[in-house]
């Protein structure tokens, strides 16, 4: 994020408050810029109507009707509306900031990173259905990855206006092409359609054009998950991406709260699904083993053995060829075998000695820069191995997200931040990932100033070195 004291002093200011300083592109009917409230000291977004379209008194109403409406609708997934206005004659509205990878770029998603990010979308569309009022378009490109686990619904600020329309129509539900008004059950179609992008990486509608991508809605069938991800085996999300894709908006489920609760429903099945068997109960365990057999029972036949004869030595046996038994020889023999198990264990003393001090020196030459004596070992003419931690091994990895990235002691979001390490630091993979609270994390090394230089990063915001 922009340090807002590092913003020009020469930048438009708006309103003795609101320095701009960035146009970060334009959506369908704004300008998207970053500034820094400079009353507040903080990062916002000014929405200002295009230029070119203020002229148009129906665009100018349809603007303000959606600065009103964003600014009633309310949800964690949404962009928090600070301030409206008008400046000359152009209106416009500052939100909180928002920067962040696309879920586009994110690639194949695990099941449990894919439904965290759509419970959020989904719940985000279904608010303003609630409340009546529009949502952003619904697309991978629209969604932002901000920090570890939390996404924001946007315009379409960051795409060339040309690609917009374009990349909208892999999206638009069937009955859209033919020219049915919108209804609920168009963002459940777009819905769908993006979560199986999620999980495959693919969107399962396509063309070469608009028109060849709204024409394929209207005659493809979307195949199942397994068809481009064949790991991927769950039947009841196969059967909820039918309910979300169906051509026609009548089979669908009916709007996206219907959808939400569909997804949470699948999801508590899917956990359940992995718990580890209840153990028997010890009543039941007892009940299970054999019973006596009941008095009533006729008594088993018993059916007698005959005996059994046992073995008397004779003198047939021959017993001459065993020697006498030769104590003086015993007792060497054990002395021997003390003499070379104390040999053993004063080794295993000192070895043990020898590497206790070794880590313990190379702890305190890292964390307290203090260089402890080394003793001399004889040497035989064999090469030690080096130290294990000595080369730097592991994959080196870039910090990729402008606010710097959260590091922290333990793997997950609840865990105490450490330390927050610059964007374009790189850093050496140790040990991960690790999948908690639906984040993939690994340990790193930090081979910079940063300190502690050790500890747990979301893999989602670092990319391999090049």
């Amino acid at each position: 994020m922009t340090n807002p004291s590092a913003t020009p002093a020469d930048a438009p200011l708006l309103f003795g408050r609101y320095r701009v300083y960035e146009q970060l592109g334009e959506g369908r009917l704004a300008a998207v810029y970053a500034a820094v409230d400079e009353r507040l000291q903080r990062n916002v977004l000014l929405h200002l109507m295009r230029k070119d379209l203020v002229e148009q008194e129906a665009l100018r109403q349809r603007f303000l009707a959606e600065i009103n409406a964003s600014a009633q609708r309310s949800h964690p997934a949404l962009l928090e509306v600070f301030d409206s206005g008008e400046v000359q004659n152009r209106p416009f509205m500052i939100t909180e900031h928002a920067t962040g990878r696309p879920l586009k770029d994110l690639g194949v998603l695990s099941v449990e990173t894919a439904i965290l990010y759509m419970r959020q979308i989904v719940g985000a569309v279904a608010t303003c259905q609630q409340q009546q009022i529009p949502h952003p378009p619904i697309s991978s490109n629209n969604i932002l990855l901000v920090s570890e686990g939390r996404i924001k619904l946007v315009e379409s600020w960051h795409m060339k206006p040309a690609d917009v329309a374009f990349d909208l129509t892999h999206y638009r539900a069937p009955e859209r092409a033919s020219g049915q008004p919108p209804g609920p059950a168009n963002a459940v179609y777009a819905l769908g359609v993006l979560l199986y992008e999620l999980l495959t990486g693919i969107r399962p509608v396509s063309g070469a054009d608009a028109r060849a991508v709204v024409s394929a809605h209207l005659s493809v069938r979307i195949p199942p998950i397994s068809h481009n991800r064949p790991t991927l085996y769950l039947p009841t999300l196969e059967g909820l991406l039918a309910q979300a894709t169906a051509r026609l908006p009548e089979q669908r489920l009916p709007d996206a709260a219907a959808f939400g609760a569909a997804l949470d429903t699948f999801w508590r099945d899917l956990s359940r699904s992995t718990q580890p068997l209840p153990s028997l109960p010890t009543r039941q365990r007892r009940q299970s083993r054999p019973q006596p057999v009941e008095e009533s029972a006729p008594p088993p036949k018993i059916i007698e053995q005959p005996p059994v004869e046992t073995f008397q030595p004779s003198e047939e046996v021959g017993y001459a060829h065993l020697q006498p038994l030769d104590r003086e020889k015993l007792r060497q023999q054990t002395f021997t075998r003390g003499i070379v198990g104390w040999i053993v264990l004063i080794g295993l003393t000192v070895g043990v000695a020898f590497g206790s001090y070794t880590v313990a020196s190379y702890v305190v030459d890292q964390f307290f820069a203090i260089k402890l004596p080394q003793p001399d070992l004889p040497n035989f003419g064999v090469s030690l191995p080096e130290w294990p931690f000595a080369a730097d091994q592991g994959e080196v990895l870039i910090v990729n997200i402008n606010e710097g990235l959260n590091l922290r002691d333990e793997p997950g979001l609840s865990t105490n931040v450490v330390a927050i390490v610059p964007n374009g630091t790189p850093v050496r993979k140790l040990e991960g990932p690790q999948i908690i609270d639906n984040v993939p994390w690994v340990r790193v090394r930090i081979d910079s100033d940063v300190q502690p230089n050790e500890g747990w990063m979301s893999l989602n915001f670092l990319i391999p070195a090049e």
